[in-house]
């Protein structure tokens, strides 16, 4: 008989740098359920809905926590001799790739043993990265350097490196899988690259100082935090054009959609709040008492599923 999964309603996992905890918020009532403790400074966040997993990188203690979401009890801590930043996770979950931001370096783990099966030398100031659609490249933020590195994760290779704006941080995938939207933070904009050429085919002009982006569930807009302005700037993903700019939370950083509820969630780090806003009529419907300097850097937002 074949086992099939159901799905709950999605939950955030917001990183709380200031108390060193992660909310974990029910998007069905939009309250926090619980704040599990982790290690000391957590910035970054991959789920794996398959092993029901989640893994934050703790900054100050030098280590990745690792949280049964079914329990929201962590059962392991992976420690490093390096300050973790950007998590992501390949496609079956068996890899997690870690921004090594002080050494210029990504570290793969294998997340059955939790050891160490690969370094990968990169671009000055490694943040964010997101997998392409098929999973077999890893695009990589490079702050320092102003680029953006790209992994084979088959060879664990760097087989591109793309110029774009200065300070890149935020990365996403599009809708349908054919670009890659990466925001410049000191430049003010986000760079659209196309994954068939590894080419920036279009710059998008944002607000101050922007930090991280997302995008809706058919991928027809763009979400992108501007942390100087304390706003989102919502884009069209057809014509580039900005189309709204909300005001949220002081300091907005870590962005995530709710394809559920086609809601748009914006941690911000000044006001200890996760801001909603309804993506439908790009208002903000509430606003959720967070831990303290949220940052919520990564996709945050899952749903675990059930046998």
């Amino acid at each position: 008989m074949i086992a099939l999964l159901a799905v709950s309603a999605p939950f955030a996992y917001v990183t709380n740098q200031g108390d060193d905890t992660v909310s974990v918020v029910d998007l069905e009532s939009n309250r926090v359920m619980q704040r599990v403790a982790v290690g000391k400074a957590p910035v970054g966040v991959a789920i794996d809905t398959l092993s029901n997993r989640a893994y934050f990188s703790n900054v100050e203690s030098r280590s990745v926590s690792v949280v049964d979401i079914n329990t929201n009890q962590v059962i392991h801590s992976i420690q490093l001799t390096i300050a973790p930043v950007g998590l992501v996770l390949n496609k079956t979950g068996g890899q997690l790739y870690v921004a090594d931001w002080f050494h210029d370096q990504i570290l793969v783990f294998d997340t059955t043993l939790f050891t160490q099966i690969a370094t990968i030398a990169m671009g000055k100031a490694p943040a964010g990265m997101v997998l392409s659609r098929e999973g077999a490249s890893l695009y990589v933020a490079n702050r320092d350097s102003n680029d953006v590195g790209v992994i084979d994760t088959r060879t664990h290779k760097i087989v591109n490196k793309i110029n774009v704006g200065k300070h890149p941080f935020g990365v996403a995938l599009s809708g349908n899988g054919q670009f890659v939207y990466v925001v410049n933070v000191e430049s003010n904009s986000v760079s659209v690259i196309d994954v068939k050429r590894d080419v920036v085919v279009a710059t998008i002009p944002v607000g101050e100082h922007p930090y991280c982006v997302t995008t809706n569930s058919d991928g027809s807009s763009l979400y992108v935090t501007n942390t100087h302005e304390d706003t989102v700037t919502v884009i069209d993903a057809k014509t580039y054009q900005v189309k709204h700019v909300i005001k949220v939370g002081g300091t907005p950083e870590g962005i995530a959609y709710d394809h559920q509820h086609q809601r748009v969630y914006v941690a911000s780090w000044m006001d200890n709040v996760l801001t909603v806003i309804d993506a439908k009529t790009n208002q903000t419907i509430k606003s959720i008492p967070t831990g303290s300097q949220p940052r919520a850097f990564g996709a945050f937002i899952a749903s675990p599923s059930t046998q």
